[in-house]
């Protein structure tokens, strides 16, 4: 069952959400729960006790605390749970990347845009039951794998690919080009004749860099910045 809280002190707009979330539920014939929240320190208290949710649908302008900042918080405790962003403001969408969100939809978007998340979250939680893929490089009679999920980004170094990942660095002799077909994986986006990220690890992206969750800044080329930045926007590939 999917657990799903939504923080809005707009009782019109938790109507809406409600409504589009029982028929997409029942569309997709999945389980859930529903939980509403008018006051951001209310779901911050539950959140010291423990009590937590599959996915988070915040408004950023409220009364009390800012959304952006009850998400830092939730992210603090716990790095599972989606974040998807509804709300009348654009101007907050690249630091909720600093969050990791899922979605950023403007309410206007209300019922075109949340049907489509919640599609894109379906899969994307069937894609985490998947067993997890890795690439294996051989060199003087060793064996090393490296998941995927552990890769930050990959770096062109003339003849070599270099991956950066959570155990260090690795190189490979290959193509950026040969090494994005083997890998065969939507998650790694080119953001740079010399760079491809893996977009689960990207904490943040603003003035064409891109900020990666180990510390990392990468640069985005000027003809890649406006398809990197809406693919971001728009939570993923």
């Amino acid at each position: 069952m999917v657990s799903i809280a939504v923080l809005d002190d707009e009782a019109v707009y938790v109507d809406r959400v409600k409504k589009i979330t029982e028929a997409c539920m029942k569309q997709m014939n999945a389980q859930y729960g529903f939980r509403s929240y008018e006051k951001a320190q209310d779901i911050l208290e539950d959140l010291k006790n423990g009590i937590y949710y599959d996915l988070y649908l915040l408004d950023v302008q409220l009364a009390d605390i800012n959304g952006l900042e009850v998400a830092r918080q939730i992210r603090r405790r716990y790095e599972e749970p989606v974040l998807i962003y509804i709300t009348n403001y654009v101007d907050y969408a690249v630091e909720a990347f600093e969050v990791n969100a899922f979605r950023y939809i403007t309410k206007q978007m209300l019922e075109e845009k949340l049907p489509q998340a919640y599609q894109a979250m379906n899969i994307l939680l069937k894609e985490k039951k998947v067993s997890e893929r890795f690439y294996k490089i051989e060199r003087y009679g060793s064996l090393t794998k490296i998941f995927y999920s552990d890769i930050f980004y990959l770096k062109k170094d003339e003849k070599y690919v270099i991956f950066v990942h959570k155990g260090g660095k690795s190189r490979v002799r290959s193509t950026m080009k040969d090494m994005l077909e083997k890998l065969q994986d939507k998650r790694f986006m080119v953001i740079d004749r010399s760079y491809s990220v893996n977009i689960d690890h990207v904490q943040a992206v603003k003035n064409h860099e891109i900020y990666i969750k180990n510390g990392d800044i990468l640069p985005v080329s000027k003809p890649k910045w406006p398809y990197v930045r809406n693919t971001l926007m728009n939570g993923g590939l």
